[in-house]
């Protein structure tokens, strides 16, 4: 390699280096102050927070409210993934395979309306569900993020489908086996990584959410963990140990999703992307 190539490489990699730390700052910085004792908050300046201080995460894990946040934005994200993978996954083998009229302009449809952000949909879906009565319910919001979930899954989804060759199928209804049947026995199993990868990407919004839950519950009980932590935000301070401990625990299912679904993730994310 010449010295002109080595020169370009180790810019790169110290630029990577660079942006990937600020990007990673952020995380450090929570979880160091979420192991500050409150009095050194202010006066220490330490890069690691000696001894650590566990009470801020032994007092939030002792408090019902914030464990009641957490169940419902567990609630919220499970049946939001389920409820978009039972619509999201016959959709997308429709599109894959069923020759259906105005296939481009419903594939064009989805793919505009994953771009909405949720705000836009947050009003109109407010005004709709108060005038049938059902503000302040919990199926209410998992409907809210299931609309905003459901066209990215079946964009997503479409060419694992597509990609798989129609023998399969043909093959199953020879043995006698109906096309849904074949869907749930041979192409679900084959399309495995990516409806894994759609499922986790839809857990993360469901349990992430704050436009819908902000819009449409005003009861404090049904509230996910996105609003539980303006709970440490008062009108006179923030408690930021408990704010940043409390930040932590949110973030640790949405990381564990991620990191048991890894192996699924890896293929997921590229299974898809080329059609055979």
């Amino acid at each position: 390699m010449s010295r002109m190539g080595v020169t370009r490489e180790l810019v790169t990699t110290g630029l990577a280096l660079v942006l990937t730390s600020l990007m990673v700052f952020p995380i450090y910085w929570l979880i160091v102050t979420s192991l500050r004792a409150p009095a050194d908050l202010e006066l220490s300046n330490s890069v690691l927070p000696l001894p650590p201080y566990f009470e801020g995460y032994a007092d939030i894990l002792q408090q019902p409210e914030m464990l009641r946040y957490l169940m419902n934005s567990v609630i919220y994200g499970v049946a939001a993934t389920a409820l978009t993978a039972v619509l999201a996954i016959p959709a997308a083998y429709a599109l894959a395979r069923l020759p259906i009229r105005f296939k481009t302009s419903s594939l064009f449809f989805f793919l505009v309306l994953q771009t909405f952000p949720a705000i836009m949909l947050a009003t109109p879906l407010f005004v709709m569900f108060s005038r049938l009565g059902l503000v302040n319910y919990r199926i209410t919001v998992i409907i809210a993020i299931t609309t905003k979930t459901l066209p990215m899954a079946i964009v997503m989804l479409r060419p694992y489908f597509q990609g798989l060759p129609r023998d399969l199928e043909d093959a199953a209804t020879v043995d006698g086996c109906s096309r849904l049947g074949a869907l749930w026995r041979i192409i679900l199993p084959l399309c495995l990584p990516g409806v894994v990868t759609v499922a986790a990407f839809n857990f993360l919004s469901g349990w992430g959410d704050m436009i819908f839950s902000l819009t449409l519950l005003t009861d404090d009980t049904l509230r996910p963990i996105s609003l539980g932590l303006y709970r440490y935000m008062g009108q006179y301070g923030i408690d930021w140990n408990q704010l940043m401990a409390a930040s932590v625990i949110a973030a640790v299912p949405a990381v564990a999703v991620f990191f048991f679904a890894q192996r699924y993730l890896v293929s997921g994310l590229t299974a898809g992307s080329v059609n055979e």
